[in-house]
């Protein structure tokens, strides 16, 4: 999908030369210091953090994969790479990605260096394999979001229409402190809380659009995959640069990223194609509501942007979900109690929130629009917890 014509692609990109991910190339350590070197001195902190699920986005095989799936894998599990179309066996997989609501699996592209996703995901909650054909290296599609501290560093632009990721580098695997907080290198040295990101005293806004940089779906037309394709994150517009919290990533390259929602051209009820088809439900209860539903998931950012809460400057998604932390003072927020805070006993996510971002067969995410005219049924969202393997 384009956006506007573009002539071409200027800047980054990415092919994780690894042997497992600890092969690949690290972001320079006088910038980052890694989420370990924060427990020293916020220890409360660091125990919430790890035991989050953006600690364990992405993990090693035999740390995160799910008793189901090693029980049912020689049962119409994953076959084949799906950009080389390679055939893969359990042990060949080097990652697992989520565990939740569902998990996929990677293993090497040989051809890049990078890592692949295998042809099936496994639903968490309803224990069956379902059909998952993402083509695209994993770490040029999802890399900005599933690590800390991610870059391109090299990328070919004359490579097909707008070129493609070629060398990327990141600090740490999945969503560390410092993803949301920057490098803090210099604070671990210093102290100083002027050399860390915090929310304390930004605005609402900005507090949500360090949220929000990962929690939307968009389509990006200044970097491609290594395969050549769109991305689906936004890595940092210079070449060798990575996000920090308190950039405007929305300003970043509007004019090559259709952000539907984000960007007063990108109107959240036109009609998109591709990755973007089908982002929103565009129904008769959508019009009478007066705000769009995800129809996908990981857009809760652009569900949030149509709510009141939002536009009236009430809420920030750090109100109802915190950090990624508790304190010693303030124990981590149960996101799903924090309506009962503002409003009485009868705002209740189930109510308010039902499930409408598909994210796996009969499975969704609750939506983020906050609409007090909402009637929408939903369909079932993920309960319980998950079981891992254990050898």
């Amino acid at each position: 999908m384009n956006k506007h014509f573009v002539t071409s692609v200027v800047a980054g990109a990415l092919v994780m030369g690894l042997a497992g991910l600890a092969g690949a190339a690290k972001a320079p350590k006088k910038e980052y210091a890694g989420s370990e070197s924060c427990k020293k001195c916020h220890a409360a902190e660091f125990k919430s953090w790890q035991d989050s699920y953006h600690s364990k986005m992405v993990r090693k095989k035999d740390d995160g994969i799910l008793k189901g799936v090693v029980e049912k894998w020689g049962v119409d599990g994953p076959t084949k790479g799906n950009v080389t179309g390679k055939e893969f066996k359990l042990e060949d997989v080097q990652y697992v990605v989520g565990s939740k609501w569902k998990q996929r699996y990677l293993v090497k592209n040989e051809t890049t260096g990078g890592l692949q996703f295998l042809n099936k995901q496994y639903n968490s909650m309803s224990g069956k394999w379902e059909n998952y054909g993402n083509k695209n290296d994993w770490n040029t599609i999802c890399g900005t979001c599933h690590t800390t501290g991610y870059r391109i560093t090299e990328y070919d632009k004359s490579f097909g229409k707008h070129g493609r990721t070629v060398k990327d580098s990141f600090a740490e695997m999945n969503i560390g402190c410092e993803a949301c907080h920057g490098p803090g290198a210099k604070h671990a040295k210093s102290k100083s809380k002027k050399d860390i990101y915090t929310f304390a005293g930004k605005s609402k806004a900005e507090q949500s659009r360090v949220c929000g940089y990962c929690h939307n779906r968009i389509e990006n037309e200044q970097f491609m995959t290594a395969q050549g394709n769109p991305r689906e994150d936004l890595p940092a517009p210079k070449i060798g640069d990575t996000f920090k919290p308190s950039d405007d990533w929305t300003k970043w390259y509007p004019e090559h990223a259709v952000m539907p929602g984000i960007q007063p051209e990108d109107k959240i009820d036109a009609d998109y194609t591709g990755d973007l088809k089908g982002l929103f439900i565009k129904d008769d209860k959508s019009k009478e509501m007066g705000a769009y539903d995800a129809g996908k998931h990981h857009q809760e950012y652009q569900e949030f942007l149509q709510s009141k809460h939002y536009k009236m400057d009430i809420l920030s998604c750090v109100d109802c979900h915190g950090g990624l932390h508790g304190t010693k003072k303030a124990p981590a927020k149960v996101a799903k109690n924090s309506c009962a805070g503002c409003h009485d006993a009868s705002f209740t996510v189930e109510k308010y929130m039902p499930g409408t971002g598909k994210t796996a067969d009969n499975l969704f995410l609750r939506t983020h629009t906050f609409n007090i005219k909402q009637s929408r049924p939903g369909g079932p969202t993920v309960k319980g917890e998950p079981e891992y393997f254990k050898k």
